[in-house]
């Protein structure tokens, strides 16, 4: 029983898994939920269940997952998505159901994902169609600062500023743009930064590296630190995902 884990451009990436149950887990990513033969899965949070065959995800949600052998497909949006503002005006407890009969057209684009037969330069445009698809039936998200694009392009230059050198260099109080980035985004500066650290992790997972070298490079303290933030977000060890007899990765 091996799940598959595919990345796309832009620090997108879907995982999909065999498995019935999920853990709790919390993560900034904007997902979608989908079961690759339609039947419902069932996303709890801890104020309310949904029950549907596709469900959208906003950040940060805390959740648990189960579904009856119905095979699942998740796809995961990284705050630099254009798709993210839509997952984020989510409103609270941070799940919506979809119609899933309105995803039929992409079943052999996910039944493939699910079985290890996409390639993600195969898959890159269908994905957006997909993505693009699922965003239609999402409430109409606020429209994002474009102050918000340019800090997020700094970081991406800058990964290591705290926020008082962010907020220095654009010229607003931290506090301002502490409201500024959580406003545009639904996240706090804090879950952006994990979520750099996250992508590192993800990065450098695959390349034979031990779990402590990772730890560092991606500025946590050792691996113990690393396996407590990466079941946090996944629900799972690091050891699991890089194990090849557990997940086969594509990129």
């Amino acid at each position: 029983m091996i799940d598959h884990l595919y990345f796309f451009s832009a620090n997108s990436y879907v995982y999909a898994s065999r498995k019935d149950d999920f853990p709790a887990t919390s993560r900034p990513h904007a997902v979608l939920l989908f079961s690759v033969d339609g039947t419902p899965l069932t996303l709890r949070t801890p104020r309310r269940q949904f029950v549907g065959g596709a469900i959208a995800v906003a950040p940060q949600t805390v959740r648990t997952l189960s579904m009856s052998n119905a095979g699942l497909v998740s796809i995961n949006l990284p705050p630099s998505s254009p798709f993210f503002s839509a997952f984020s005006s989510i409103v609270p407890p941070g799940a919506h159901v979809l119609e899933r009969k309105a995803f039929k057209p992409f079943d052999g684009f996910l039944a493939g994902m699910h079985e290890g037969a996409r390639k993600p330069a195969q898959a890159e445009e269908i994905f957006r169609d997909l993505v693009t698809m699922a965003v239609e039936q999402l409430p109409r998200a606020q429209r994002i600062d474009t102050r918000v694009l340019q800090v997020l392009r700094y970081l991406d230059e800058e990964p290591e500023a705290s926020l008082v050198e962010l907020a220095r260099a654009f010229e607003l109080s931290p506090h301002r743009m502490s409201h500024l980035i959580s406003d545009s985004l639904g996240l706090s500066f804090r879950a952006y930064q994990a979520w750099r650290k996250q992508v590192r992790v993800c990065k450098l997972l695959y390349s034979g590296r031990s779990l402590t070298d990772i730890a560092h490079e991606a500025g946590l303290s050792d691996s113990a630190h690393l396996s407590h933030f990466y079941r946090h977000w996944y629900g799972q060890s690091p050891s699991y995902s890089r194990d090849r007899e557990s997940v086969k990765f594509f990129s």
